[in-house]
């Protein structure tokens, strides 16, 4: 097999580069959260590489709880499961492919509110994870 032409590995080289800048999901710690808003504020633990360096993120701020209201039913009484995220605790966020805001005040289809893609400020917390 013959070795790759440049203009190949350019495009292999760009289309990385382009690649790096989506923003698809990310494994967080915890800052703090907000059980009134079920928002809470994260930091991103892997760090990005950036000309070579590797740098660490910003934090999220205000990234929507995805919830799941779960019911139990002991002796005959029900009851609802609370979410208990603590600072600290390690989660996953997914980044949204859209602008959402107008969807998520509405809870109806619409149209995104802006150009945005893949931004922190469409961030969902999904959920914790176990260390280890």
């Amino acid at each position: 097999m013959g070795r790759k032409s440049n203009e190949f590995a350019n495009a292999e080289a760009n289309e990385r580069r382009n690649l790096e800048k989506i923003k698809c999901s990310a494994i967080v710690s915890v800052t703090d959260f907000d059980a009134g808003k079920m928002t809470v504020n994260v930091k991103p633990l892997v760090q990005r590489e950036i000309s070579g360096t590797y740098v660490s993120p910003p934090p999220i701020l205000g990234v929507k709880v995805a919830y799941i209201p779960l019911e139990i039913e002991v002796d005959g009484k029900k009851a609802t499961v609370k979410v208990d995220i603590k600072p600290g605790d390690i989660g996953t966020v997914v980044f949204l492919d859209v602008d959402s805001d107008n969807s998520m005040k509405t809870g109806a289809e619409s149209k995104p509110n802006s150009s945005r893609i893949h931004s922190g400020d469409d961030a969902v917390f999904i959920g914790v994870m176990q260390k280890g």
